[in-house]
């Protein structure tokens, strides 16, 4: 059992009109939750914890408990985002000075910063292609 924080692009995929997250990222997020649930690891995630755009926390009270989540998480699992996600990449940041394990899932077919595709060069980081048929969900087990 591991303690996991799964970080995702948040206010890039916001529905103007209802305030919350789009469904097929919400169900995407929530899909990769359940199955490391159902394996019995520990998942936090921000999307989560504000009720996908319900309950918006304010900037000093998310950043400080986003850093102590990846300061107690065995793991990080971040989705980088296209564009790219200027808080995932923060706290990749913050993960990769940490020294955490890390696990970069990657769209296939897009582009993404240098810095974000040699991280491994610094710290543990293993890279997921992305796949419609989420047989990443796969890739994901095996690398645990």
């Amino acid at each position: 059992m591991k303690k996991i924080f799964l970080l995702a692009p948040f206010g890039n995929h916001i529905n103007p009109d209802t305030g919350l997250m789009h469904d097929n990222n919400k169900e995407f997020i929530e899909k990769i939750i359940s199955h490391l649930e159902k394996k019995g690891h520990i998942i936090e995630n921000a999307h989560r914890r504000e009720r996908w755009g319900l309950e918006w926390m304010k900037p000093e009270v998310c950043t400080p408990l986003d850093y102590k989540l990846i300061q107690d998480s065995d793991l990080i699992i971040a989705i980088p985002g296209h564009p790219a996600s200027g808080g995932v990449h923060v706290e990749l940041g913050w993960a990769s000075s940490l020294k955490k394990k890390i696990m970069i899932l990657l769209e296939d077919g897009k582009e993404y910063s240098n810095l974000v595709t040699g991280l491994n060069t610094i710290t543990d980081v293993k890279f997921i292609k992305l796949k419609d048929n989420h047989e990443h969900l796969n890739d994901l087990d095996k690398l645990l």
